[in-house]
């Protein structure tokens, strides 16, 4: 009898989430699932307006506006 070792589970959690998309192994806004982009030191969302800043003052950070394809 062979015993095989049990997948590992595809859900991750949100702490490893941000610490995919802080280092840059993920672009993927964690609100909608649209792309991210860096915007003076931090990482916003052009779709839903969410933005990741770590001690930055968030008025500083105006992000531009989205197009949308016709």
């Amino acid at each position: 009898m062979t015993f095989e070792p049990a997948p590992a589970p595809l859900n991750r959690t949100l702490d490893q989430e941000l610490a995919a998309l802080v280092r840059g192994a993920s672009l993927e806004c964690l609100v909608c699932g649209e792309f991210v982009m860096q915007v003076r030191g931090a990482l916003a969302c052009p779709e839903c307006r969410s933005i990741l800043a770590e001690g930055r003052d968030l008025r500083d950070i105006e992000l531009p506006s989205v197009v949308q394809a016709g």
